[in-house]
């Protein structure tokens, strides 16, 4: 959490480097596992949230209250241009997950694209849990998802040039396999710049299944399912990407037997062919 991230250099050119993210899928994903849970959320709040693209797409249902939540200005400068022109009622709150106590109470609160994997450090992710477990109501519900170990220490080191029309970046993975840590170094060229360039690095780890289910436990809710990442199936080390549905509650499953197999083998079928 130290490294410099998401600085105003690669803020600019964020939306573009990840152009072809399936956010389209990943929301239809949430509201399948909302409806699995038959869960009709009216103020949500999207942790870690970045320059919007998840929040903007809760915000198209106009019943809604949308909340999101970062630690950098630069990426939410971003967003707070794109509410501009979207004509967007989301609110956007700068603030470090491990400190952010709002008075607001929310139904559902959510984080996506392994944010949480930024938590480099067991007792930070505890206490960013025990903080969403408080701003919930009593029946609230948490959802987000993180890669696995497996995913991260399974990723090959070495460099890739991502090129637009005004920039170069030079990616670096870097794999600290000791501790566990996945390593992304930035270097950014904007414009006819050839010596001058803007370096940011991004750290990412990843924590047990069993560890996360028990970080969750200690900080209040009081149940936990975990699935493979666009699936319905339990989650396992061997996936690469798992969600977690957290609930302050319990978590009752739509009694609609046949919809939730639809859905079931809807997300098979994604998975398989599509993602």
């Amino acid at each position: 959490m130290n490294d410099k991230s998401y600085t105003n250099s690669f803020a600019s050119i964020y939306d573009e480097v990840m152009d072809n993210v399936p956010y389209d899928y990943w929301y239809k994903y949430l509201i399948d596992l909302l409806d699995y849970f038959n869960r009709e959320p009216e103020k949500v709040i999207d942790l870690a949230c970045g320059t919007g693209n998840m929040t903007f797409r809760f915000a198209e249902r106009q019943d809604w209250d949308i909340y999101g939540v970062d630690i950098s200005s630069e990426m939410l400068k971003i967003a707070q241009k794109k509410s501009g022109v979207k004509n967007s009622n989301v609110e956007f709150i700068q603030s470090d997950l491990r400190d952010f106590s709002p008075d607001l109470k929310f139904d559902l609160a959510f984080s996506l694209f392994d944010s949480l994997n930024y938590i480099l450090n067991y007792e930070d992710l505890k206490q960013i849990f025990k903080n969403t477990y408080n701003f919930l109501k009593d029946d609230g519900i948490f959802i987000f998802d993180m890669n696995t170990i497996k995913r991260l220490m399974g990723i090959e080191p070495g460099t890739m040039l991502l090129k637009g029309d005004d920039y170069s970046c030079f990616w670096e993975d870097i794999i600290d396999k000791e501790n566990k840590i996945w390593k992304v170094k930035l270097k950014i060229y904007f414009g006819d710049e050839k010596v001058n360039f803007h370096e940011e690095v991004h750290k990412e780890t990843s924590y047990y299944i069993k560890d996360i289910i028990a970080a969750l436990k200690w900080a209040g809710f009081t149940e936990v399912e975990v699935f493979s990442a666009y699936t319905f199936n339990l989650a396992k080390e061997s996936d690469n990407r798992v969600y977690f549905v957290a609930s302050k509650g319990l978590l009752k499953k739509n009694n609609i037997v046949i919809n939730n197999m639809v859905k079931k083998f809807k997300w098979f079928i994604i998975k398989s062919f599509i993602l």
